[in-house]
């Protein structure tokens, strides 16, 4: 399946199998490029893969929510930590976790955006 209207969203293997599991429902990136209003919206498709893997093992999802802070700390105060980072055993480690992903120092807040997924079927 093609979608060219599609986002692309390379996860880690391990963000990937919480999606494909159920356990994860929000993507968290840096706030720029690709991952800004414009072009993340709800009702678009997303196509979520480990890497640039075999496209033939994608998952297929909808955009249903958006939410922009100023940093992760604002961010998981509109939306649970544990769905983003399922396996954190409370917000500080979830954050830890989510600075260490994006590669944002907890000294240098930056913005983030996320987005809720419901995955087809």
């Amino acid at each position: 399946m093609r979608d060219t209207d599609r986002l692309f969203v390379p996860l880690s293997l391990e963000p990937y199998k919480w999606f494909r599991t159920g356990q994860k429902k929000w993507e968290l990136r840096k706030y720029g490029r690709q991952y800004t209003e414009k072009h993340v919206q709800p009702g678009r498709r997303v196509e979520l893969r480990n890497g640039y893997s075999n496209p033939d093992n994608a998952l297929w999802g909808t955009i249903v929510a958006v939410e922009c802070q100023e940093s992760i700390d604002r961010f998981f105060d509109r939306v649970p930590f544990q769905d983003v980072i399922p396996t954190a055993s409370d917000r500080a480690e979830a954050i830890a976790v989510a600075e260490s992903i994006l590669n944002i120092d907890s000294e240098d807040p930056r913005p983030v955006l996320g987005f809720q997924v419901v995955l087809e079927k």
